[in-house]
């Protein structure tokens, strides 16, 4: 794919996937390979058991891994409480409805966007005041992701994460995009060693929609 891809054109994708589903198993992915944007469409996905048919679910968990989920998630969703106030004191023009949705769907961004294999995906985030747009008049609610070289995202989940703010955004493997870039979203140590070995990140940023 081109280094950067709109929503609009992922979700163009992701209908013919679904189309496909009519007759096929399918299921389509984004994902970097080295320094390129991937779109990955399936039509495997599904190993059914011959013995029943149904589908084989992924190993449980051992104890001390749904322990230390739990609390990942509880650590994360008050990382995303406290970024979501930090916004609303820095610009207090910003209407609370918009907030409290950047702050409900970036929590289920970090929280539920995996991998196949359970991968972490989100590496890091933000919510920003951005004027996105020369027709816009005051700043919009922008949540921005690094998402995690070499590691495939699910586009059905991405969209189901992403829930309102589906309509309207963009992923790139660039540097910035949408009015978005490396100084608002730095990377790791690790995420900088990865990119210098040619593996790029994914950076998606996209708006709260305006009542």
């Amino acid at each position: 794919m081109p280094g950067t891809i709109s929503f609009t054109t992922i979700a163009s994708l992701h209908r013919v996937s679904l189309d496909m589903a009519k007759t096929h198993a399918t299921k389509d992915y984004l994902a970097t390979e080295g320094k390129e944007l991937v779109y990955t469409f399936n039509l495997n996905w599904r190993m059914f058991d011959p013995t029943n048919g149904a589908l084989p679910g992924p190993p449980p968990l051992p104890r001390n891994a749904k322990k230390r989920r739990r609390d990942d998630r509880e650590d994360q969703t008050e990382r995303v409480a406290q970024t979501r106030d930090r916004l609303a004191r820095a610009t207090p023009s910003l209407p609370e409805a918009e907030l409290d949705t950047a702050r409900d769907v970036l929590t289920n961004l970090v929280n539920e966007l995996r991998g196949p294999a359970n991968e972490v995906v989100v590496q890091s985030f933000a919510i920003l005041a951005r004027k996105l747009s020369p027709s816009d008049t005051a700043p919009r609610v922008v949540i921005s992701l690094r998402l995690n070289a070499g590691v495939a995202v699910s586009v059905a989940l991405l969209k189901r994460c992403l829930g309102p703010c589906w309509a309207d955004g963009a992923i790139t493997i660039e540097s910035s995009v949408s009015s978005v870039s490396d100084a608002d979203m730095p990377l790791s140590a690790e995420a900088e060693a990865s990119r210098a070995f040619g593996n790029a990140p994914l950076l998606l940023v996209t708006s709260v929609p305006r009542k």
